[in-house]
């Protein structure tokens, strides 16, 4: 199946792994999503055009993944996240499981961001609308 991966990251040995043990083939990567409608609609078109089958991303807003979702397959990899101290600590972490396992270092003297990759999970978003109070 024909997808394109929403993200900026590289993908983790593991990631790359599950994907192409689902049978997708990423073919095309999007580093970063607009966030008008217009301009979605103009992307769903282009990759629908490009018989663009699925989405593979990590984590989007709910209102993009109920865009996406109303028009692809969205399957979303599941990172657990937690905090270490220093990137020696994360370094350490990362080393014991590389195939799964990354950091994203924050603002000198701040926690620095572990993430595990735990899965890929198919997801459908739909959102439900109703006006309550108008100025």
């Amino acid at each position: 199946m024909k997808v394109a991966y929403i993200g900026r990251h590289t993908l983790l040995p593991d990631q790359k792994r599950g994907v192409e043990e689902l049978g997708l083939k990423i073919v095309k990567q999007i580093e970063n999503l607009p966030t008008e409608p217009k301009e979605i609609n103009q992307v769903v078109q282009q990759l629908k055009a490009e018989d663009i089958q699925a989405i593979v991303t990590v984590a989007l807003p709910p209102h993009l993944l109920a865009s996406l979702s109303q028009n692809f397959k969205v399957f979303v990899f599941e990172m657990k996240s937690s905090t270490v101290p220093s990137i020696a600590d994360a370094e350490k972490w990362v080393a014991e499981n590389p195939s799964r396992r990354t950091y994203l270092p924050g603002r000198s003297g701040e926690p620095v961001r572990v993430l595990e990759f735990i899965g890929i999970n198919e997801v459908k978003v739909t959102i439900e609308s109703k006006r309550v109070w108008t100025a």
